[in-house]
């Protein structure tokens, strides 16, 4: 079987498939027109974020039977169109939560503490001790989106755990429970957005979650609040967020994802360039770690390989 790899994974990953036997094309960076032409003959495809798997693009694919996502979110792959072909469509949920979730503090941190602030005008040679009163993370009130997914669920345990804050709570299906641990839960986002000091989301990007976070709500925000986003840049109406923003209802916003990547419209560069730290911005770098990349390679290889074991090749699409 050939696999296609599209995009760079961790070589633990390259090493796995080969070791099985797998004839693998190690093509990461590929354009478009190039994945084309390669894609009719393989029937293992492995993406990351980049690599957009169209309809087009699966229609060209006469021998494909997995497309394979390093990492979470699906939303640069055709899911339909893939079920619709009979491709098997794989992810790696659980390999970025420790390192997604880690970020969402640091963010949570660096909003209020000042601490991008502190180190800009460090560096510019200006001492700003007086104008950097910052808060404690212990006590406060978070309002977890997403609560019951394994990254918001991580990211409520270091928040009970480690800070003693306050987590609220927000989800469509049954949450895990943590032994030892108990959380509040609203019964609607308009609840947990009106009771929480710090708002951070934690849910795939679909269709129903376009704009989740839309001007309306955003607006039911306490005063002074804050909005983290490591989850999908279109989750939150971020003409709405700069505004808000602006006006000083919200005190600042963590955002490591955006509608466009980099950022490219005019209002999202204003968000991201919010002076006096209203707003932190990293490049989508949630899972960007040695650790959730050898995770997420090694992890989506060994299932490749599994299912390779026990599938002879069937023949081409007609």
């Amino acid at each position: 079987m050939r696999v296609l790899v599209c995009d760079p994974i961790h070589p633990d990953g390259l090493e796995i498939l080969r070791s099985a036997g797998l004839q693998v094309d190690d093509q990461a960076g590929i354009d478009r027109t190039r994945l084309v032409e390669l894609i009719s003959n393989c029937e293992i495809v492995i993406v990351r974020g980049r690599t957009k798997i169209d309809a087009s693009v699966i229609k060209a694919a006469r021998k494909l039977r997995i497309i394979g996502r390093a990492g979470v979110g699906l939303d640069n792959v055709d899911v339909e169109a893939a079920k619709a072909g009979g491709i098997q469509v794989w992810n790696t949920p659980g390999a970025p939560s420790t390192s997604v979730a880690e970020l969402t503090i640091a963010l949570i941190l660096s909003l209020l503490r000042k601490i991008p602030l502190a180190d800009q005008e460090m560096k510019a040679g200006r001492w700003i001790k007086n104008q950097l009163m910052g808060e404690e993370l212990q006590g406060k009130r978070i309002g977890v989106i997403g609560r019951a997914g394994r990254i918001g669920n991580e990211v409520s345990r270091i928040l009970t755990v480690g800070f003693q804050a306050e987590v609220l709570g927000y989800d469509v299906v049954k949450p895990r429970g943590v032994p030892g641990l108990s959380y509040d839960f609203t019964e609607s986002i308009e609840e947990l957005l009106q009771k929480s000091e710090i708002v951070t989301i934690h849910v795939p990007y679909t269709p129903q979650t376009h704009h989740l976070l839309n001007g309306k709500r955003l607006a039911m925000m306490r005063r002074g609040s804050y909005l983290i986003n490591t989850s999908r840049g279109d989750i939150v109406d971020g003409p709405s967020l700069l505004e808000l923003l602006r006006q000083g209802q919200l005190a600042g916003a963590g955002l490591d994802v955006f509608h466009l990547e980099p950022p490219v419209d005019e209002w999202e560069k204003a968000l991201v360039s919010l002076p006096n730290g209203v707003t932190v911005a990293t490049c989508h770098i949630g899972a960007q770690t040695n650790q959730a990349q050898r995770r997420e390679s090694a992890e989506l290889a060994r299932k490749i390989v599994s299912e390779a074991s026990k599938t002879i090749v069937q023949p081409p699409k007609p």
